[in-house]
């Protein structure tokens, strides 16, 4: 029901303090010399992003990420941020590609809307009005400074481009940058399954329960170990709930059709090898990639496709089935081997419990050219049960029409369904991402998902993330972006995700630092406003208001302050 969850939305609201403005937010570089955030190593400016080393671009993205959040989010401290690169996990089993935390907690502190609950440090100084621990830091970063080298996928890279347009193989440093930094906000649950009498809650536990179950804080410790199994985790932050309608899509599925014992609609998930899956491509005939191998000295047959797939002639023109896991090689070779073989689309089925896994691109003999998604083992299992006679026919509703990645919970005061965002809690658990993202369900894929997708666009559409950390406590500026004295008119985020203000602060501001003069300032921010009207980011009221904020002696204060 609309009317509460707005009124739901304004009790949060009195938590914030009038007084507070947009924060300013410093990035404390670790790296040394030569290293990481400081490596010397030359670049090409791209995609918007004008360093010219690649330390200088890393830092270039990092300060455009803190500038966003300095501009969506209300305080009175700074808010720093330590930020380096190091060597983090890469092997067969996963990748690492960056990590943060608050670098401490605060409770019962003057200002803090709940009783023992636990804020991290960040948002305890926000709701406080003072700094809880003067002189230290708020926030600590972590990113793979391996990640693209011989020695972790040599085959892909990280991209410093601040446009969105990220190129096949690589990875969007800024959603990275963004996504970690979100934690470090507070987006971050306790998932300790030993709790005892003097265990206190994070303020992010408090909004998460098991659907039409118990809330997370009040759960024994065996129900919390069963919940992050459970596939079934929802977050009740109103904020969230209401924007959901706003941001998912209605949630589809493979449609099976034959035979008709299993026949319906299964949950899929899109991935980044491959075109975009269409409809029309998982329309057919599902038959399953094989090929023979010596196995301690014995002919098997096996279906991972990480060699050649034999069975040519009924894999041919037909959609093939593919086992996720079982070999020493990616999905998209998989993919590439189905496509040698004349499939016409590839559905991989997971290799674990949890839900149906979106698989990264990565290196393959030559493009993969046909579409890919994946599916949950245990349908995977019930496909090979019944593939005699298997057919599908794309992709369609369920019968209950809800949003990507929700769970009903529930009914409100008038006993209307509730709809509640489901938080990640595959089987088996994935320790340090098992309730600490979102699912990966949701459609679209949403910033604090587990895993990286190349949709993403931090830059300027931050998706559910903005409404979970009102949720939590943040003060989040749904006002008027304003370039010191001069009011744009552009709003800094609106409901649903699109965060415009927050995006022309971010942009102003690097225009300013990297410009040799204030003519050169104007050309920049001209040149950024004419971009983002096209791009349909403002409109072209709001455009020319922004361009009036960015005039003579307007423009020459900017400067000298963001120089």
């Amino acid at each position: 029901m609309k009317a509460p969850t707005y009124c739901l939305i304004a009790l949060a609201a009195l938590w914030f303090s009038p007084k507070v403005s947009a924060v300013e937010v410093v990035l404390v570089n670790l790296d040394k010399a030569g290293d990481g955030l400081n490596d010397a190593a030359a670049a090409v400016p791209t995609g918007g992003n004008p360093g010219t080393t690649v330390g200088e671009q890393r830092q270039i993205v990092y300060r455009f990420a803190l500038d966003m959040f300095g501009a969506l989010l209300n305080g009175v401290e700074p808010l720093r941020v330590r930020a380096s690169f190091a060597p983090l996990r890469c092997d067969a089993g996963k990748t690492v590609l960056g990590n943060a935390a608050a670098v401490s907690s605060y409770y019962n502190f003057s200002g803090a809307p709940l009783r023992d609950t636990k804020y991290p440090v960040a948002l305890a100084n926000a709701l406080r009005g003072t700094d809880n621990a003067p002189g230290e830091d708020d926030i600590q970063s972590h990113f793979n400074g391996i990640f693209g080298s011989p020695k972790c996928k040599p085959e892909v890279g990280w991209y410093f481009g601040l446009d969105g347009r990220t190129p096949d193989g690589y990875i969007n440093f800024l959603n990275v940058v963004t996504h970690e930094l979100v934690h470090g906000l507070g987006f971050h649950g306790d998932s300790t399954t030993n709790r005892d009498a003097k265990f206190i809650p994070r303020i992010y536990d408090r909004f998460v329960r098991e659907a039409n179950g118990s809330n997370w804080v009040t759960m024994t410790n065996a129900q919390r170990a069963a919940g992050l199994v459970s596939d079934r985790l929802v977050w009740t932050g109103p904020n969230v709930t209401h924007e959901a309608g706003l941001v998912l899509e209605e949630d589809i599925g493979l449609v099976v059709s034959a035979p008709a014992r299993i026949a319906g609609v299964v949950n899929y998930a899109s991935t980044d090898i491959g075109p975009s899956a269409a409809s029309s491509a998982f329309t057919g005939k599902v038959v399953r990639g094989t090929y023979g191998a010596v196995v301690d000295g014995n002919n098997v047959v096996k279906y991972d496709g990480c060699e050649a797939i034999t069975n040519v002639a009924e894999v041919a023109n037909n959609i093939a089935l593919i086992d996720r896991g079982g070999g020493s090689c990616f999905s998209a070779l998989k993919a590439y081997n189905a496509q040698v073989a004349g499939a016409a689309a590839v559905i991989i089925s997971n290799n674990n419990g949890g839900p149906a896994p979106e698989l990264a691109l990565s290196a393959t003999p030559a493009p993969v050219t046909i579409p890919v998604i994946t599916i949950s083992q245990a349908d995977g299992n019930r496909f090979v049960a019944d593939l005699a006679g298997m057919t599908i026919n794309g992709f369609g509703a369920f019968a209950d029409n809800h949003l990507a990645g929700t769970l009903p919970d529930g009914v409100d005061a008038a006993r209307r369904p509730i709809s509640r965002v489901k938080l990640y809690a595959p089987n088996p658990a994935s320790p340090g991402s098992t309730l600490l993202h979102f699912d990966t369900r949701l459609k679209p894929n949403a910033l604090m998902e587990p895993s990286n997708t190349k949709s993403l666009i931090a830059q300027a559409f931050l998706d559910l993330t903005p409404a979970l950390l009102a949720d939590i406590g943040w003060p989040v500026n749904r006002g008027n972006l304003r370039l010191l004295d001069c009011n744009t008119t552009v709003p800094v985020s609106l409901p649903g995700g699109l965060v415009p203000g927050a995006n022309a602060m971010a942009n102003v501001k690097m225009c300013a630092r990297y410009a040799k003069s204030v003519a050169e300032y104007r050309s920049c921010t001209g040149r950024y406003v004419q971009s983002r009207m096209e791009a349909k980011l403002f409109t072209p009221l709001q455009a020319v208001s922004l361009k009036k904020c960015l005039l003579g002696s307007k423009a020459e204060t900017q400067y000298r302050a963001w120089h």
